[in-house]
């Protein structure tokens, strides 16, 4: 029995995993066809790296700290905070999109019929490489140049820990994501409360040692968005304990992950009745 159970979570890993090469074959196929067209995504992302920048060095013409964080550490936890940004959007920006415009035009049934795991297809059938190495290398280069990484008090372990909370927080900010699209499976358009999710990534790049205890409270456990920066990258330079937040970011996943998938199920059954 435990064999048998054995090989048939193998063979559903091994599903997904075909269906993962599938999309990044197709996205790949699909944004090299149209790979001088998508050039403006680059300039926008300059634009607003050269933003922050101008924001962070006249902060710190001022002070030499800024909630317990000198330059050096505040360049680092923007690095973090965009290449959170760059992975999450790469993987899932066009996901939403999609779904939101299936949902819309009730295009969904022609994904719903096909024989794969359907939470699991709509979330990953776009995965845009290609845009994400574009857009994303240069101004990592840029914001890695700036840090001086042997001034970082770096450890084995909080790095560890870090990484791993950093990939939590990625999982729980799709899970944010779609649940954002989900009332559109019962109003028909969700793209004004979907909106709500471009404001929240501006919180990547601020410390979590600046957020008062009710906000801490709040985004890492109501709205749970401050696992994939701000709290990874406080335990990445020991400002936090690893061990506890570890532990708090896999639970709220696993929480999140749950809510997600009765929320899905839920929202396909109106999506069925409605359709019928």
């Amino acid at each position: 029995m435990k064999a048998s159970g054995y090989n048939i979570r193998w063979k559903k890993m091994k599903y997904r995993w075909q269906i993962l090469k599938t999309s990044i074959i197709n996205t790949f196929q699909h944004e090299t066809a149209y790979f001088a067209e998508n050039w403006t995504n680059l300039f926008s992302t300059v634009f607003y790296t050269a933003a922050m920048l101008l924001f962070i060095n006249v902060l710190y013409s001022n002070v030499k700290t800024f909630a317990g964080y000198t330059f050096n550490e505040m360049m680092f936890l923007s690095f973090v905070g965009q290449m959170g940004f760059y992975i999450s959007w790469g993987i899932f920006d066009q996901n939403d999109d999609l779904l939101m415009d299936d949902i819309q035009k009730g295009t969904l049934d022609f994904v719903l019929i096909k024989p794969v795991p359907s939470l699991f297809f709509v979330s990953f059938r776009r995965i845009a490489l290609v845009s994400t190495l574009r857009d994303g290398v240069p101004t990592l280069v840029v914001l890695g140049s700036l840090v001086q990484w042997s001034a970082l008090p770096f450890g084995f372990t909080n790095t560890i820990f870090g990484t791993l909370i950093f990939i939590c927080g990625l999982v729980l900010w799709h899970c944010i994501r779609f649940l954002l699209i989900f009332p559109a499976f019962w109003l028909g358009n969700a793209k004004g409360i979907y909106s709500v999710s471009y404001k929240l990534t501006e919180t990547n790049n601020l410390p979590l040692q600046g957020y008062g205890n009710g906000f801490r409270i709040f985004f890492s456990v109501v709205v749970p968005i401050l696992f994939l920066s701000a709290i990874s990258g406080s335990v990445m330079l020991g400002k936090s304990d690893g061990g506890t937040m570890l532990f708090y970011a896999f639970f709220v996943t696993t929480i999140f992950l749950a809510i997600l998938n009765l929320a899905w199920k839920s929202a396909l059954k109106n999506y069925t009745s409605a359709s019928s």
